[in-house]
């Protein structure tokens, strides 16, 4: 059988959708590193694909102390993925490669290490609202989108873009994506639909109802609305 370019083209456009967009970006410095390296090695092209299990042993054992464990297996994967996208055999000793990772992770440098962060609270946010002008377009912007995280028990993340120009309508949060129902107890309660989560492909639902405080998620996102009013092809925070 025979396929021309732009179907094999098509085959690897749809396999690279079986990873988030954001991870592309950190197989992409993986893929970076791995070339640098070959070429700082001197190590021919012809010699890097297939790459060979002594030749990703000696990457990893470069990085070690250098990154931390979980960004080195990042990048190994990104090598594994990029085999997988352009349908080159993967051939390494599995147990000796988890033993290296192994290694790789007791042998990380504390300083390559995130501090673990602390939980947000109540009085955590209303500290950071008492710093915060609300008269302002970004500050208004901000609370609304803290106090819904917050009450919405949602990762930030998932309300926000990485770039003020990415923001996708089939992935983030926008305002026809909000509707409004009702608690057990006939409370009002906003329910907020998020397009596509890494968990939740097709999209979930999260919601709050009315809080009693300066932190209401209801009344900061109407203040929002009032200050910055986003139009419907934009992000719901958008200021």
């Amino acid at each position: 059988m025979q396929l021309s370019a732009e179907d094999l083209k098509r085959i690897e456009a749809v396999m690279a959708h079986a990873w988030e967009v954001d991870t592309h970006t950190t197989y992409t410095s993986g893929l970076l590193n791995f070339v640098v390296f070959c070429d700082k090695k001197g190590i021919p092209e012809a010699d890097r694909v297939p790459a060979s299990h002594i030749l990703l042993l000696s990457f990893v054992s470069t990085l070690t102390a250098v990154y931390s464990g979980s960004t080195i297996s990042n990048y190994l994967y990104s090598i594994h993925v990029w085999h997988i996208l352009h349908g080159i055999p993967w051939k390494i000793e599995r147990l000796e490669m988890d033993t290296m990772l192994k290694a790789v992770e007791k042998l990380t440098s504390p300083s390559s290490r995130q501090k673990k962060r602390r939980p947000y609270t109540l009085d955590f946010i209303l500290t950071i609202r008492q710093h915060l002008d609300l008269q302002k377009p970004l500050d208004a912007s901000i609370f609304a989108c803290l106090s819904t995280c917050f009450f919405a028990t949602g990762c930030i993340g998932e309300f926000t873009i990485p770039k003020l120009d990415s923001f996708d309508p089939k992935v983030h949060i926008s305002k026809p994506r909000l509707s409004y129902d009702q608690s057990r107890d006939g409370q009002k309660v906003t329910v907020l639909h998020i397009p596509c989560t890494k968990m939740a492909h097709q999209g979930e639902d999260v919601c709050w109802a009315k809080q009693d405080g300066p932190i209401d998620p209801d009344a900061a996102l109407a203040h929002h609305f009032k200050i910055n009013t986003p139009p419907d092809n934009t992000h719901l925070f958008a200021y």
